[in-house]
C-alpha cells in the first residue's frame, strides 16, 4: 500500500515538474499583434498582457497611467513593443512564468539584482539565510493604510495580509527578497519590489504606496472581496473555504494557467495559498479543491471541486462541483453540481443540478434540475425540472416540469406547468398547464390553457381553455369563449357556444327531451324519452349544422324495457333534420332517420313501425323512419 502511494506521489511530482519546465519560456520574446487607438496606458498594458498570456507588475508611481496612447504593430516581440511604448527610461524583467516587471532604469525604487556566474560560500549562505520585511501599505490618494493587501514572495509559498491599518510582516529568505515581493490589493495597481538585505536574519523596513485603479478609493474589506464574485456569496464556500483564501483569491485579480494541481484542502496544495488564482490543465483534489478554474483539462475531486471562474474540460467530484462562472464540457457530481454561469455540454448530478444562467446541451439530475435562464437541449430530472425562462428542446421530469416558455417537448410523469407559451408538445401523466398553446397538450386527467388554445388539447377527462381556437379532445371540454375551435368528447360547454333544448316524437312513439351543447360545427346531445307505462329510451351523440338549416346527427340509442327491467334494444341512429325558425330562438325540426340494430340473439329484435325496414342477417336489422320536434336555442 505504502509503495503504491509513494509511486502515485512520484508521478504527481514528476508530472508537475515536467509541465512547469515546459511552460518556462521567454515571455518578453513572445510575438503579438496589437492595434490600440487613443486608450489609457494602464488599459493598453492590460491588453498587451492578455494577448501575451502574462501579467505586468510595476510601481504605479513611476508611470503616467492616465496617459492616452496609440500603437499599431503586427508580429512584434513584447520587449520591442514595450521599448517603443515606454521609451528607454524603463527596463523589463521576467519573473517566473506569469509576470513581467516594469521598472525605471538605474533607479533605487526597485533595485536590479546582478547575477554572478559564481558565488562564494559566504554569498550562498547569505542568500539562503532568513530575512524579514516589515512595513505599511498606503493608499496614494488618501494616505491611509490599506487592509487585506496580499504580500507574497516570488516563490509563492510565503504570504502575509495587511492588517486594518495597512501593516504587514513577511518572513522569507534573502534570495527570495532579491527575486521580488508582490503587493496586490483589489482595486489597486500591482506593485513588485526587489530588496537585498546586507545582514543575515535582518529585518528590513519597507513602506509601499499603491495607486487606486479606476479611481477606486474604497478599502478592500472581506465583504467587498466576497461581493466581487458570486461564488463567495455561498454559505458553503464561506463555511469551508478559509476567509484568507477568499481575500487572497479576490484581491489577486489575475488568473494564470498552470499545468497541474494536487490539493488535499485549500492551502495544502502545490499551488499553495494562490490556488484560487490559478487555472489548471489537470487537477486532483483529495478532499476540497479550490482553484480559479480548469482550462481544457481534467479535474477530479474525491469530495468537492470549487472553481472561482470557468471550467473547460471534464470535472468529476464524489460529492459536488461548484463553478463561479461558465462550464464548457462535461461535469459530473455525485450529489450536486452548482454553476453560477452558463453550461455548454453535459451535466450529470446524482441528486441536483443548478445553473444560474443558461444551459446548452444535456442536463441529468437524479432528483432535480434547476436552470435560471434558457435551456437549449435536453433536461432530464428524476423528479423535477425547472427552467425560469425558455426551453428549446426536451424537458423530462419524473413528476414535475416548469418553464416560462416551451419550444419543443415537456414531458412530466404527473404535472407540467408553462407560464406563457407551449409551441410543441406538453405531455403529463395527470395534468398540464400553460397560458397559450400552439402545439399539443396531452394529459391523463386534465389540461388547462389560461388564455388561448390554438393547438390540440387531449386529455383522459377534462380540458379547459379561456379562448378556444383549436381542438379539444376529452370526456369533458369547456372554455369561456370559442372562436372557430371544435371539441370532441362526451360533454362540451362553451359560454358563447351553441346551447339548445328540444322536444320531439319518433317512430317508437317516445316523447323525447334533448339537450344540446357545443358549437354549430360540432355539438353533443343527450336524449331521454318515455312511452307511458311501457318503456323509456336514452341516447347520446354528436351533431353538426352542415348548412344553415340542415343538421346531421349520429348517436347511440337505448330502449329500456320496464317489464324486463333491462335494455331490450340498442341501435345506432343517424338523423338528417331540417331546422325551420319560427321565432328568434325557436325552431321546428323534421327529418328522416336511418337506424341499424345488432342483437346477440338471432331473430330476437322486432323493428318499430317505419317507412322501410330490412334484415341484414339474423342478428342485424336496419330501418328508415323519422322524427318531428321543436327546439329552443340560446
Amino acid at each position: 500500500m505504502i509503495k503504491s502511494v509513494s509511486f502515485i506521489l512520484l508521478i504527481v511530482i514528476l508530472s508537475n515538474s515536467y509541465l512547469f519546465a515546459n511552460n518556462n519560456n521567454d515571455l518578453l520574446s513572445r510575438i503579438i499583434t496589437i492595434n490600440v487607438k487613443n486608450k489609457r496606458l494602464d488599459t493598453t498594458l492590460q491588453l498587451i498582457g492578455k494577448e501575451s498570456g502574462f501579467s505586468f507588475s510595476y510601481n504605479s508611481s513611476i508611470l503616467d497611467l492616465t496617459k492616452n496612447v496609440s500603437i499599431k504593430k503586427q508580429n512584434v516581440t513584447v520587449n520591442n513593443l514595450l521599448n517603443e511604448l515606454l521609451g528607454s527610461h524603463y527596463e523589463f524583467k521576467q519573473i517566473g512564468n506569469s509576470h513581467v516587471i516594469i521598472r525605471e532604469a538605474l533607479t533605487l525604487t526597485i533595485k536590479p539584482i546582478e547575477q554572478k556566474k559564481r558565488l562564494s560560500k559566504t554569498e550562498v549562505n547569505h542568500l539562503k539565510s532568513d530575512a524579514e520585511i516589515q512595513g505599511r501599505v498606503i493608499d496614494q490618494k488618501t494616505g491611509k493604510g490599506i487592509e487585506y493587501v496580499v504580500v507574497y514572495d516570488e516563490s509563492e509559498k510565503v504570504l502575509s495580509l495587511t492588517d486594518s491599518l495597512g501593516y504587514y510582516s513577511l518572513k522569507t529568505s534573502v534570495e527570495r527578497l532579491q527575486k521580488g515581493v508582490f503587493f496586490r490589493g483589489l482595486g489597486y495597481y500591482d506593485t513588485m519590489v526587489q530588496l537585498s538585505p546586507k545582514n543575515d536574519n535582518a529585518t528590513t523596513r519597507f513602506d509601499v504606496v499603491l495607486t487606486p485603479n479606476n479611481n477606486n478609493t474604497l478599502p478592500v474589506t472581506t465583504d467587498l472581496a466576497i461581493q466581487q464574485e458570486k461564488v463567495h456569496q455561498l454559505k458553503f464556500i464561506q463555511n469551508f473555504i478559509p476567509e484568507e483564501a477568499n481575500i487572497i483569491s479576490n484581491n489577486i485579480e489575475y488568473t494564470a494557467t498552470r499545468g497541474f494541481q494536487f490539493t488535499l484542502i485549500p492551502f495544502i496544495s502545490n499551488n499553495n495559498f494562490l490556488g484560487g488564482s490559478y487555472t489548471n490543465k489537470f487537477s486532483i483534489n483529495v478532499f476540497l479543491g479550490y482553484s480559479a478554474g480548469v482550462n481544457n483539462g481534467l479535474e477530479v475531486g474525491g469530495f468537492v471541486n470549487i472553481n472561482r471562474n470557468n471550467m473547460k474540460g471534464v470535472q468529476i467530484a464524489g460529492i459536488s462541483n461548484i463553478v463561479g462562472k461558465d462550464v464548457h464540457g462535461v461535469q459530473t457530481g455525485g450529489i450536486i453540481n452548482y454553476d453560477m454561469g452558463s453550461v455548454d455540454g453535459l451535466q450529470v448530478g446524482g441528486i441536483i443540478n443548478v445553473v444560474e444562467d443558461s444551459l446548452v446541451g444535456v442536463q441529468i439530475g437524479g432528483i432535480n434540475n434547476n436552470v435560471r435562464e434558457n435551456v437549449r437541449g435536453l433536461q432530464i430530472g428524476g423528479i423535477i425540472n425547472t427552467t425560469r425562462t425558455d426551453i428549446k428542446g426536451v424537458q423530462i421530469g419524473g413528476i414535475y416540469n416548469y418553464s416560462k416558455k416551451v419550444y419543443g417537448a415537456q414531458i412530466g410523469g404527473i404535472l407540467n406547468t408553462t407560464q406563457k407559451t407551449v409551441n410543441g408538445l406538453q405531455l403529463a401523466g395527470i395534468s398540464s398547464y400553460t397560458k397559450d398553446l400552439k402545439g399539443w397538450q396531452v394529459s391523463g386527467i386534465t389540461n388547462t390553457v389560461s388564455a388561448t388554445n390554438k393547438g390540440v388539447q387531449l386529455s383522459g377527462i377534462y380540458n379547459y381553455s379561456k379562448t378556444q381556437k383549436g381542438v379539444q379532445i376529452g370526456l369533458i371540454n369547456t372554455a369561456k369563449e370559442v372562436d372557430g375551435g371544435i371539441a370532441i368528447g362526451l360533454f362540451t360547454y362553451y359560454k358563447n357556444g351553441y346551447h339548445a333544448v328540444a322536444y320531439s316524437i319518433n317512430e317508437y312513439g317516445f316523447l323525447n327531451g334533448t339537450f344540446y351543447s357545443g358549437t354549430k360545427q360540432l355539438y353533443n346531445y343527450y336524449r331521454i324519452g318515455a312511452q307511458l307505462k311501457e318503456n323509456y329510451n336514452f341516447g347520446v351523440g354528436f351533431g353538426s349544422f352542415l348548412f344553415k338549416r340542415l343538421v346531421l346527427e349520429v348517436g347511440l340509442e337505448n330502449i329500456f324495457d320496464l317489464k324486463q327491467e333491462d335494455i331490450s334494444s340498442q341501435f345506432i341512429k343517424l338523423n338528417m333534420l331540417y331546422v325551420q325558425p319560427i321565432l328568434k330562438k325557436l325552431s321546428i325540426t323534421i327529418g328522416p332517420s336511418f337506424n341499424v340494430n345488432y342483437s346477440a340473439t338471432p331473430n330476437e329484435f322486432t323493428p318499430p313501425p317505419s317507412f322501410y325496414h330490412q334484415k341484414l342477417n339474423d342478428n342485424s336489422t336496419y330501418w328508415i323512419s323519422g322524427s318531428i320536434g321543436i327546439r329552443y336555442n340560446w
